[in-house]
């Protein structure tokens, strides 16, 4: 069953994404076609009016697909469409559980469209090259490659803005067991929820520093001068374990709530 219930959060969801994973890699081609014309002042200028458009919808894939996913859970678990989810011969669990992994799997592929987006509208040996140089200190660092550096940036971005959607359910999870301004309240307490956690991420390093002085290195002002190899794994391994943490945390928070019930609207 919850195969089914992640068919259809993923069908709505991509509904519309599908439409702006197109758009933004055909404006990404056309942006690749038209600064390969070096010669030509009107071309490249379309060029770069293009590229603007590339990135806007680079940006727009990732704000549709944080309110797609909040949209879907709203409307399905409290709109009109909750008095069907709510008889469905299924655990609350599984429900919440169908809109976890919906939201992990669409912000993992729009993260690769938008890599693969960026790729095609400016790949080029010049700007491998430039990308290469400015990551090769992080290179360096971490005694790895630049390709590798970028996967690991990628992981970070994924967590990053998974972490936020989880963030946005609690915060709707809230808001909606008040009996007016649902909305309002969700969006307050979702973005109090994700300020919190981001504070609370900052102290649990701060107080980690207090036992490891490397790790309370990443406080002092002059890191520059006293950064390691050491030091930068253990800050990237510290900082994707506590997203993976967060997010697992987010969950069960969350699952407990739902499974307290819900005020249909």
């Amino acid at each position: 069953m919850l195969g089914k219930c992640l068919k259809y959060d993923l069908k709505y969801i991509y509904k519309v994404l599908v439409v702006f994973y197109i758009i933004a890699i055909v404006f990404a081609i056309f942006t690749r076609v038209l600064f390969s014309f070096d010669n030509s002042f009107i071309l490249k200028v379309l060029g770069y009016i293009v590229s603007g458009t590339t990135i806007a919808f680079i940006i727009n894939i990732i704000i549709n697909n944080l309110l797609r996913v909040w949209v879907r859970f709203v409307k399905n678990i409290y709109g009109d469409e909750s008095y069907l989810t709510h008889t469905l011969p299924i655990s609350k669990g599984t429900i919440y559980t169908s809109k976890f992994l919906s939201s992990i799997i669409t912000m993992f592929t729009s993260i690769l469209v938008i890599l693969l987006c960026v790729f095609i509208a400016y790949y080029s040996e010049y700007n491998l090259e430039m990308l290469k140089n400015t990551l090769q200190f992080f290179a360096e660092s971490l005694n790895s490659t630049t390709i590798k550096v970028i996967l690991i940036a990628f992981f970070v971005i994924f967590l990053e803005f998974t972490t936020i959607l989880q963030a946005g359910f609690t915060g709707i999870l809230l808001g909606h067991k008040s009996n007016n301004l649902k909305m309002a309240k969700s969006v307050i307490y979702g973005f109090l929820n994700y300020i919190f956690v981001v504070a609370l991420s900052v102290l649990i390093i701060y107080i980690i520093g207090l036992f490891n002085p490397s790790i309370m290195v990443l406080f002092n002002t002059n890191v520059g001068n006293t950064l390691t190899v050491d030091i930068v794994k253990k800050a990237l391994f510290l900082g994707i374990c506590l997203y993976i943490i967060l997010i697992g945390i987010y969950y069960y928070i969350d699952i407990k709530i739902f499974k307290k019930g819900v005020n249909v609207d």
